[in-house]
């Protein structure tokens, strides 16, 4: 099993401001620009509010009742507003509604925002880091004319239903951008298994895993590749430096999946130390490649990183 560091143990390194694990208006207008400069940009604004990036982008159908297609089960995620309450009167089963603006290319966004990823030792938290990834492929997403949707894992998660168009996606990144005020124990947060396992995509839909997948298995692999059949997938993994390479001296409390599995790490122990580092190495790689060969992008930042939009 690989460990991980303790969110309670490495606290000292987290002494910033409630503001730093999340994006200000300024940084969040900072990847809109980024975006503008290689011609990913959705905005011509230089203000974020809802009034002045409202109606910049309209989608290709005006309202929600125009070209019914056909009816779908409903999953958890979809709109409500969308339900057939006469399909329900009759089967007691709920659908919903599929208009033609539902065809439109989709981007689904995993967002991690359990208690692992307000960690850090250096430069920012990894759930800040996350967001601007995450805020950047919605950008870009929007300005392909696409719908964007996604869900949020965290003590109790929560799906967003479908957005199209600026004063609505506005939104959709209010929420993800949201603070968290507490922070639970481990043992009661979802694992990222039991969300790909509920998780329904439109096929073609594009879906982007932000994370640091620490507790990724061959059962993940096993669900990816279920999706990766309709879906194109891009896994995206947040880390900070010191869980991608032990330090070179000093001792460590780390804990694994649940408070209760404690190890006292001697990091003077270079044998120790070589071998957590090759185990981390040899994980990614393996799942890395395991994904590759499914056509899954799986790429990996750290907290100390400069990133380099594409």
């Amino acid at each position: 099993m690989l460990f991980h560091f303790s969110i309670k143990k490495f606290m000292f390194f987290n002494r910033k401001k409630k503001d730093d694990v999340s994006l200000s208006n300024a940084e969040i207008l900072m990847l809109q620009e980024k975006s503008k400069n290689i011609q990913l940009h959705f905005a011509q604004t230089s203000k974020l509010s809802d009034e002045n990036m409202a109606g910049d982008l309209q989608s290709r159908t005006h309202g929600t009742g125009i070209d019914f297609e056909e009816n779908q089960p409903y999953f958890p995620g979809n709109d409500s507003r969308h339900i057939n309450w006469r399909t329900y009167a009759r089967t007691r089963q709920l659908y919903i509604n599929i208009y033609n603006e539902d065809k439109r290319p989709s981007l689904y966004v995993v967002m991690d925002q359990r208690r692992d990823m307000y960690f850090s030792t250096r430069k920012q938290l990894k759930i800040k880091l996350a967001l601007k990834l995450a805020f950047y492929n919605i950008f870009h997403a929007v300005y392909q004319q696409y719908t964007v949707s996604g869900m949020q894992i965290k003590t109790v998660p929560q799906w967003h239903t479908v957005y199209s168009g600026q004063s609505s996606v506005l939104s959709f990144i209010k929420e993800l951008n949201r603070p968290k005020r507490n922070i639970t124990a481990a043992n009661t947060e979802p694992a990222l298994n039991d969300i790909l396992s509920r998780l329904q995509l439109k096929e073609g839909a594009e879906l982007v895993i932000i994370s640091d997948f620490h507790d990724m298995n061959d059962n993940t692999i096993n669900l990816l590749y279920h999706f990766s059949m309709k879906n194109k997938i891009s896994l995206i993994q947040v880390l900070d430096p010191i869980e991608l390479a032990l330090p070179t001296s000093g001792n460590f409390r780390i804990t694994g999946d649940t408070d209760s599995e404690v190890l006292q790490l001697d990091c003077n122990n270079k044998r120790i130390t070589e071998r957590y580092n090759n185990i981390s190495t040899e994980t990614f790689s393996r799942y890395q490649s395991q994904c590759q060969n499914m056509g899954i992008k799986f790429t990996r930042y750290l907290t100390t990183d400069d990133i380099e939009y594409e």
